[in-house]
């Protein structure tokens, strides 16, 4: 393989595998959050889902800002795209279960199997491409 493309290959393979870690890690600190705030305090489960995504969405961010991206912009302006993604993201989730729910025979698994993939494909590409984008200095 020509050594630049190489070189390009590795750089996302290793960012990809740095993007899997960082998202098991968020995804661990959910379900034991969520779990936690349900089962321990009897906080609804409604509530403790988003609670928990509410909390992890630091982590995530600055996870994936320092680890995975490895970015050096101003921290507050990916924090907004960050949100802005998190924002879309959500929205992907509501319409899925929306679009199920009008199916009764659908199965939930399958929704959910549906947002798993989607929602880390979508976020992994958002993020490389417009959150954590290297920006340049304007003039």
């Amino acid at each position: 393989m020509w050594p630049p493309l190489r070189s390009a290959a590795e750089k996302n393979l290793a960012q990809t595998l740095r993007f899997i870690l960082v998202g098991a890690s968020n995804t661990i600190f959910y379900f034991l959050t969520a779990n936690a705030l349900h089962y321990v305090l009897g906080v609804e489960r409604d509530i403790s889902s988003y609670v928990s995504y509410g909390l992890v969405l630091p982590l995530s961010f600055l996870g994936h800002r320092k680890f995975t991206f490895r970015s050096s912009s101003p921290p507050l302006s990916e924090w907004l795209r960050f949100c802005v993604m998190q924002a879309l993201c959500l929205c992907i989730i509501g319409g899925v279960n929306a679009a199920a729910n009008s199916y009764p025979a659908f199965p939930t698994w399958l929704s959910f199997a549906a947002i798993s993939i989607l929602i880390p494909a979508l976020s992994f590409v958002i993020m490389q491409l417009w959150v954590f984008a290297a920006r340049r200095p304007r003039r």
